[in-house]
C-alpha cells in the first residue's frame, strides 16, 4: 500500500491471488474494503481483516456509503472484493466451509441495500459527492492538478447549475419542494460526522496495537503519535483521516474542500442545519399521533404554484431583515445576528469576522425550491431560538412544534388562541368540543384573553372564574409572542383571538412532513385537488381521523365534486367492515353530512344496510317520510341505538371528569346511561339482555365500554350479560379505550379545576 496512507495492509499478495484465480479485483475497491474493515473490530490473524456478518453489514451499509466515491458500475467490485476476502479467510483456515457459505450468502443479500445506499442522494458526504462528479466528468481522480482544475471550473458555474449537478432535487412532481435543500443539509451533516469517526478509529487501532498487541497481527497504523500531547495527536489523526478520504474519493480533495473551495462544501459552522431538526421533529410528531399508517391530514389552502409560494416568501419581513443583516452584520442587533447565523444568512470566518452565508446567496439568486429550503431552515432556527428565550421559552421539549402540528390538523381554519394556550398549559379541554375564536377580543393591539364567561364558551369548560383566566394569561401571552414572531416569516396569522397557519405555513410544514416521512407518505398532507380525486373508501379512511370542523367542508366538497353519484359509495365506505373502534369513528362522519342534501333515492336504497339502515330510517322520519319498517334490519337499529347510547355514556363520563372532586371515581352506573338504556330496552324484543347482545354484535369493540357501565344495572339478567361482554373484551387482550390510534402527548392531560 502507498506510504502516503497510515494503514499497513498486505494488499499486493491479496490482489495477486485473485489474479491467479482468474477473478481480478479492482485495486481501489479492495483497498477500501480491507482498510475500512481493519479500522473496525475485525481480527487480523492472517495479516488481513477477517469479516463477519456484522462487520460485512456495517461495511456495506454504513462505512462504504460514508467514505467511498464510486460509479454505479463500479459497485459490484466492492462486493467481489469482500467475497474474495471471505474466501481468503477460509483458505487460511480461519473460517470453515459452512460459515464461509453462510457469510457469502449474507453478503449477496446485503448487496441490494449497498447499491441503494451508495446511489441515494441522502447518503452522500461532500467528498463522496465531488468524487462522484469528478468521475462522472471523466476526470482522473488520482491527479491532484486535474481535481483542482475541475473544482475551479465548477465553482465558476452559476448556483443553479451547481445545484442541478448535485442531483438532489426530487424527480417526482409531487415531491417536496425543498428536497434539494434537505439532501444538501444531510450531506453537510454526514460530512461533519464522517471525518471525526474515521480519525477516532485510526486512533483506537493505533492505541490498541501499542497497548494490547494480538499474536500474529502486525502493525496497522504506522508512526502514530502515541504519548504525544493531545492536540498533536488529534491533529495527526485528523490529517491522516483526510489522507485516507482522498484515496477513496479524489486526490487532494480533502485539503481543497477545507481550504480554498470550502464554500462548495458548507458545514453550517459545525452545527446541524435547523431544517434537519424541524423535519425530524415533524415526522416524529406525526408518527406519535398516528403510528406508521401515514394517515392523511385534512387538506389545507396552499399557494397556487411554486412561484406564488416564492413570492409570498419574498414578501415576508423576516428574511428581508436577515438579508440586510448579511449585507451589514454590524448594523443588525444581536438577536437578528444570532438568527442570521443559525439560519445560514451569516457565517463566522476563522478570524471571527462575519460574512454572508449560503442562505444569503439563495435569497438573492434562488428559485422556489431554494427559497423553500431557506424558509424551512429559518423556521427551524426561529423555533430553536424561541424555545430558549425567556419570553417564549418552552414549558416542555417540543411544545412549539406540537402547536404547529395541531394547527396543521385544522386545515388552515382559525383556532382560538385561548383554546390552543389551554391545551399547551395541559388544561383538560373536552375532546371533540368545537368552538369558534372569541370575537370579543380586540383585533389589534396587545392580546387579551376573553372574559371568564366567553372563555368557558371557547373552551367548553363550565363556570370558569377570573382566577382561572389569570392562570391562563402567561401561557396565552407566550403563545401570542411566538405566533407573532412566526408571522414575520409569513407562517402564521393572528387577528384578535383567531390564530391560523397561512397557506405558506401549511406548504412549508407539508414539505417538512414529506421530507421526514419519505415518498411513500405523499398523501399525508394532500392538496384539495388530490382529496377530490380519492375514491370514497380512501376519503372515509382518512376523514374519520379529522377534526369535525375540518371533515365537514372536506367531505362536502368531495360530494359536490362527485355529484349525485357520490352518496352511495360514501355510505358504503362508512358502513364497511373494519377492525376495532373504526366502525364507530366512520359512522361519526354521518354527523358532518348535510342530511337534507341526500337524494331520496339514495336514502331509500340505504334502508337495508345492516349498519346504517337505522340512521337512514331516522333521517327519513326527520323529513316527515314514513319508510317501510320491515325494510330496516334489526341489526341496523341496534347500530343506531348503540351510537346513541355511547354518546350518552361519553357525555356523562366527560361531565364527571369536568365536575368531580379530585380522585373521585366514576359512579358505577351513570343515571343518564341507565335511563337511556331502559328506554331503548323497553321497546326491544327480549328486553335488556337481548338488546345488549345486539349492541355487542353491532360494535364488538366499543360496546365493551358501554357494557362496563351496564354491568351494574339493577336488572340482574342485564347486568350479567354486560359482565359477559366486558369479560370477553378483556380476554381478547384489548385494553385501549376508544379514540385515535396514537393520542397526542397532551390528550387527557391535566384537568383544569373550576
Amino acid at each position: 500500500m502507498n506510504t502516503a496512507t497510515p494503514l499497513l495492509l498486505d494488499l499486493d499478495p491479496f490482489l495477486a491471488r485473485a489474479e491467479e484465480r482468474g477473478a481480478p479485483l479492482d485495486a481501489r475497491a479492495a483497498e477500501a474494503v480491507l482498510g475500512l474493515l481493519a479500522l473496525g473490530e475485525a481480527r487480523r490473524r492472517t495479516g488481513l481483516p477477517e469479516p463477519t456478518e456484522e462487520l460485512a453489514e456495517e461495511l456495506l451499509h454504513i462505512l462504504l456509503p460514508l467514505y467511498v466515491s464510486a460509479t454505479e458500475e463500479e459497485l459490484p467490485g466492492f462486493v467481489a472484493a469482500l467475497v474474495a476476502l471471505i474466501d481468503h479467510t477460509h483458505e487460511t483456515g480461519r473460517l470453515n466451509a459452512k460459515r464461509q457459505a453462510r457469510l457469502v450468502a449474507r453478503v449477496h443479500e446485503l448487496a441490494e441495500g449497498f447499491t441503494q445506499a451508495m446511489t441515494s442522494p441522502r447518503r452522500l458526504t461532500w467528498p463522496r459527492l465531488y468524487g462522484n462528479l469528478l468521475r462522472a466528468a471523466g476526470v482522473d481522480a488520482t491527479d491532484p492538478r486535474a481535481v483542482r482544475d475541475w473544482l475551479e471550473a465548477f465553482a465558476a458555474r452559476p448556483q443553479a447549475e451547481r445545484n442541478a449537478a448535485f442531483g438532489f432535487a426530487s424527480s417526482s412532481p409531487n415531491g417536496p419542494l425543498a428536497e434539494a435543500a434537505y439532501a444538501e443539509a444531510l450531506c453537510a451533516e454526514r460530512s461533519r460526522q464522517a471525518r471525526p469517526l474515521l480519525a477516532a478509529r485510526l486512533e483506537a487501532v493505533a492505541l490498541a496495537q501499542q497497548v494490547r498487541p494480538r499474536p500474529g497481527e502486525g502493525l496497522l497504523v504506522a508512526d502514530a503519535p502515541v504519548g504525544k500531547p493531545d492536540d498533536e495527536r488529534d491533529d495527526w489523526y485528523d490529517e491522516q483521516a483526510g489522507v485516507l478520504a482522498d484515496r477513496w474519493t479524489a486526490a487532494g480533495l480533502d485539503t481543497l474542500l477545507r481550504g480554498p473551495f470550502a464554500h462548495l462544501a458548507p458545514s453550517g459552522g459545525g452545527a446541524p442545519a435547523p431544517l434537519l431538526a424541524l423535519v425530524e421533529a415533524m415526522a416524529g410528531q406525526h408518527l406519535e399521533m398516528f403510528g406508521d399508517a401515514f394517515a392523511p391530514l385534512p387538506p389545507a389552502p396552499l399557494p397556487a404554484s411554486p412561484e406564488e409560494q416564492a413570492a409570498l416568501l419574498r414578501s415576508a419581513p423576516l428574511p428581508q431583515l436577515l438579508a440586510r443583516a448579511a449585507a451589514d452584520p454590524q448594523g443588525a442587533d444581536e438577536r437578528t445576528r444570532e438568527l442570521a447565523l443559525a439560519s445560514g444568512f451569516l457565517v463566522r470566518e476563522q478570524g471571527g469576522a462575519l460574512s454572508a452565508g449560503p442562505s444569503a446567496e439563495a435569497w438573492r439568486e434562488g428559485g422556489p425550491a431554494e427559497l423553500t429550503g431557506l424558509a424551512l431552515n429559518l423556521l427551524g432556527a426561529q423555533l430553536a431560538q424561541s424555545a430558549e428565550e425567556e419570553e417564549t421559552a418552552e414549558e416542555y421539549d417540543g411544545e412549539h412544534l406540537i402547536t404547529l402540528y395541531l394547527l396543521c390538523e385544522q386545515a388552515g381554519m382559525a383556532q382560538s388562541v385561548a383554546r390552543v394556550a389551554a391545551l399547551n398549559d395541559m388544561w383538560f379541554v373536552p375532546p371533540g368540543y368545537e368552538s369558534d375564536p372569541d370575537v370579543s377580543v380586540p383585533a389589534t393591539g396587545e392580546y387579551e384573553l376573553p372574559e371568564p364567561q366567553a372563555l368557558s364558551a371557547v373552551l367548553g369548560l363550565p363556570a370558569l372564574t377570573a382566577s382561572d383566566r389569570t392562570d391562563l394569561i402567561p401561557s396565552a401571552a407566550r403563545l401570542v409572542r411566538l405566533m407573532d414572531r412566526l408571522a414575520a416569516l409569513g407562517v402564521t396569522a393572528r387577528t384578535g383571538d383567531a390564530l391560523s397557519l397561512t397557506p405558506l405555513g401549511s406548504a412549508l410544514l407539508l414539505d417538512a412532513l414529506l421530507l421526514g416521512l419519505g415518498g411513500e407518505a405523499a398523501d399525508v398532507f394532500p392538496t384539495r385537488e388530490q382529496m377530490l380525486s380519492w375514491d370514497a373508501e380512501r376519503l372515509v379512511a382518512a376523514a374519520q381521523w379529522w377534526p369535525k370542523r375540518a371533515a365537514r367542508p372536506a367531505v362536502g366538497d368531495w360530494l359536490d365534486a362527485q355529484g349525485t353519484d357520490g352518496w352511495t359509495p360514501l355510505f358504503a365506505a362508512i358502513s364497511a367492515a373494519c377492525p376495532e373502534d373504526e366502525p364507530a369513528r366512520r359512522r361519526a362522519l354521518l354527523a358532518t353530512l348535510d342530511a337534507t342534501a341526500v337524494p331520496d333515492e339514495a336514502l331509500y336504497a340505504l334502508l337495508a344496510d345492516p349498519a346504517l339502515g337505522g340512521w337512514d330510517e331516522h333521517t327519513l322520519h326527520a323529513r316527515s317520510q314514513a319508510p317501510d319498517p320491515s325494510a330496516v334490519p334489526l341489526s341496523a337499529r341496534a347500530v343506531y341505538l348503540f351510537d346513541a347510547l355511547e354518546a350518552v355514556r361519553s357525555a356523562a363520563s366527560l361531565d364527571h371528569r369536568m365536575t368531580a372532586a379530585p380522585n373521585e371515581e366514576e359512579p358505577e352506573l351513570f343515571a343518564e346511561v341507565h335511563a337511556a338504556f331502559d328506554k331503548a330496552a323497553a321497546a326491544w324484543p327480549g328486553g335488556g339482555p337481548a338488546l345488549l347482545t345486539a349492541l355487542t354484535a353491532a360494535d364488538p369493540y366499543t360496546s365493551a365500554f358501554l357494557a362496563r357501565q351496564l354491568s351494574h344495572h339493577p336488572d340482574r339478567a342485564t347486568a350479567e350479560q354486560a359482565r359477559r361482554v366486558w369479560r370477553a373484551f378483556h380476554m381478547s387482550g384489548t385494553t385501549r379505550s376508544p379514540g385515535r390510534k396514537k393520542p397526542a402527548k397532551r390528550a387527557g392531560g391535566k384537568r383544569k379545576r373550576r
